[in-house]
């Protein structure tokens, strides 16, 4: 029986991830933060430097068009070739004599992620670092997991709107209004795991409070 208890024990005890890994973890997290941030930016702004020239945006062959007959205008071409089955399926238009707006919102979506990007690591660097110390429930952690799901959304539902943005933009440039329509909906897998973010943020707050780190009423200070 002691034997046995001594084998649970040591389970118990068990490390999932070391002080290296945890460590090697935290370097890598913030070295991909700072590139996908820098890296975002400089692609929407090297975009802006482009107007004038080809722009790509997403959209979709009307669907209530009964027969949409090959679409040229000055700088875009849509041929009956790149007619989806069935309608309203996606595709890219490319259209020349972009503009400044255009070429930034085209590209806004890498932008938004880098920077969510860059601000995530900045958030998650210090939770490993707690956990690594073996403080995992420090002031702040809840906090920083909330702080996880809401660059989630941002990230991943509302960047990818900017693009049908410049598309709409592009769309009414060339007057294809009646042929192309740009629709977007809110993906919903970032909201619901931003949920389950807030739901983990929570589970820490009330952490901390039993483990006695954060003094007081935490719900205010976390």
């Amino acid at each position: 029986m002691a034997a046995i208890a001594r084998r649970r024990a040591e389970r118990g005890r068990r490390r999932y991830a070391g002080p290296r890994l945890i460590g090697f973890l935290t370097a890598v997290v913030g070295l991909a933060g700072a590139v996908a941030a820098l890296g975002g930016v400089a692609y929407a702004v090297n975009g802006a430097t482009q107007a004038g020239a080809a722009v790509t945006v997403p959209v979709t062959i009307n669907a209530t068009a009964v027969d949409v007959p090959p679409v040229r205008v000055p700088g875009a071409t849509l041929p009956r070739s790149a007619r989806l089955e069935p309608p309203g399926g996606a595709l890219d238009l490319v259209a020349w004599d972009s503009t400044v707006a255009e070429q930034l919102l085209s590209r806004g979506d890498a932008a938004i992620a880098g920077l969510c990007l860059g601000a995530a690591a900045a958030l998650l660097r210090p939770l490993l670092l707690s956990v690594r110390a073996g403080t995992p429930f420090r002031r702040g952690d809840a906090a920083r997991v909330a702080g996880l799901g809401a660059l989630l959304v941002v990230g991943a539902a509302a960047g990818p709107a900017l693009p049908h943005v410049a598309a709409a933009m592009v769309v009414d440039r060339l007057r294809l209004q009646a042929t192309l329509v740009t629709p977007w909906r809110l993906p919903l897998w970032p909201v619901l795991v931003g949920l389950l973010l807030l739901v983990a943020a929570e589970a820490v707050r009330r952490g901390a409070e039993q483990a006695g780190n954060v003094p007081g009423n935490v719900s205010g200070t976390t």
